[in-house]
């Protein structure tokens, strides 16, 4: 059993331990696995532990393991717990923690369930054409077949768990066009329009148009001319001049739950059973929100989906009024900020 006493050197006390017997052993061990393919990441991460004393490193097959002197680094080991946390930054994949739960007396080392790493989302973009000549084809919609992955024109402003209500529902403009009279920016959560006339508490209005007209729930109107104060901040800049326009929900026409947690910013919702309305209202208290549906292609035919994530393929269908609807299978490159696929439609 070591012994510990006091010296003083100089004007410094110093805490000495006669025969100490010190083990440098692994920790933990783990594994990161990529969430789309179920395998080992390829990237190379940075690991920093939280607790003093433990070094970490990576083996081949995306294996984590920690080791430390465990004397040093747990003294009171026989009597309490431990936590460690582990930072983990890698290219190409959203910032993730693994947690360590060293309990008392644990024998080491200790075994942690692998860490499913998300990739950064891409964004899916293209054009939509008449394949006789070439001309561009607007107000085409480009949707997932699999009507379980709802793809969203404007990706989430903020995170819900796996499990939160999402129903389907569309809206309908209510009420006269309107315009904001100035600039606004991400963050923000309050709007000047140049009428707030007929507006009020619970009404929904859409700002901006096709193909980026996000939908904010109101929280309150004025005492200001024309300030309408919203209820979620605002994700988007928007500029003097942009079209606002309330728009009335319709009654919910299916409903279901989250099959996969979604992360501020993506674009894409996976869902446990399929929907098939023009909109969705993601329910999760202050942080509810509603978005339409699918991707529509812009005068000049391009279309855009922001923050894809979170899924291996997507068999993605074209549509327009006049048109056969087209078929295409595609596989997200993450690896790639902007993956481009392009649909050439006959009437």
């Amino acid at each position: 059993m070591s012994v510990r006493h006091q010296i003083e050197a100089g004007a410094t006390v110093y805490t000495v331990v006669d025969d100490l017997t010190s083990s440098y052993l692994a920790i933990f061990t783990s594994a990161l696995v990529d969430e789309t393919t179920g395998a080992p990441i390829t990237s190379v991460p940075l690991l920093t532990a939280d607790l003093p004393g433990v070094t970490t490193r990576l083996a081949d097959g995306a294996l984590v393991t920690g080791a430390a002197q465990v004397e040093r680094v747990f003294p009171d080991l026989a009597t309490k717990a431990y936590t460690i946390d582990v930072a983990i930054l890698t290219p190409g994949y959203r910032d993730a923690s693994l947690k360590v739960n060293v309990p008392i007396a644990a024998t080491f080392p200790v075994a942690v369930a692998p860490l499913v790493m998300r990739r950064t989302p891409t964004r899916l973009q293209g054009r939509v054409v008449k394949a006789s000549d070439r001309s561009p084809v607007a107000a085409a919609t480009v949707a997932a077949k699999n009507n379980k992955t709802l793809l969203l024109r404007t990706p989430v402003r903020s995170a819900h768990g796996s499990g939160v209500t999402v129903n389907s529902l569309s809206f309908t403009n209510a009420g006269p066009g309107r315009k904001l009279t100035t600039d606004v920016r991400p963050g923000g959560d309050r709007i000047t329009l140049d009428n707030n006339g007929g507006l009020g508490p619970g009404d929904h209005l859409q700002i901006g148009s096709v193909p980026g007209a996000e939908i904010y729930e109101i929280n309150s109107v004025g005492p200001d001319p024309g300030l309408v104060v919203l209820k979620s901040k605002l994700a988007a800049s928007f500029a003097a001049t942009t079209a606002a326009r309330k728009v009335t929900a319709s009654a919910a026409s299916g409903t279901t739950t989250l099959a996969r947690s979604s992360d501020a910013g993506n674009g894409v919702l996976v869902v446990n059973a399929g929907l098939n309305d023009k909109a969705v209202e993601i329910v999760d208290g202050a942080s509810t929100e509603y978005h339409h549906l699918n991707a529509i292609s812009d005068a000049a035919g391009y279309y855009r989906a922001n923050g894809v994530a979170g899924v291996r393929t997507l068999e993605l269908l074209c549509s327009a009024t006049g048109f056969t609807t087209a078929d295409q299978r595609w596989f997200p490159q993450y690896s790639d900020s902007v993956n481009v696929v392009d649909f050439r439609l006959t009437p």
